[in-house]
């Protein structure tokens, strides 16, 4: 996906809600993200700033990590069943499967 040309109508240096409003999260994710180091920004005034090419490399980045999510579950999640929201067409299930992954 070419994200300079998608993002061609924002301004170089993004706000949080600029960035939320590009990744379609809330504001708190975007700030968590700040925080963590994942999205680097600068402090200008109150509010953070996130360059325009910071974020496209964050998104590039995304995309090269697997779209299927490995399934981790616990003997202490008993009845629990998680699917990846990719339909990776894994199912993973903590009773009966002894904490194991298993296929759907």
């Amino acid at each position: 996906m070419e994200y300079k040309k998608a993002l061609s109508s924002y301004p170089e240096a993004l706000t949080a809600s600029e960035v939320a409003e590009i990744l379609r999260v809330c504001t708190k994710t975007v700030y968590k993200l700040i925080r963590q180091g994942e999205i680097p920004a600068v402090k200008i005034g109150r509010e953070n700033r996130i360059s325009k090419s910071v974020l496209i490399a964050y998104l590039r980045n995304k995309d090269k990590e697997s779209p299927n999510p490995k399934c981790v579950c616990s003997e202490n999640s008993a009845g629990a069943v998680w699917t990846s929201g990719k339909s990776c067409g894994s199912v993973c299930g903590a009773s009966g499967t002894g904490g194991k992954e298993r296929s759907a």
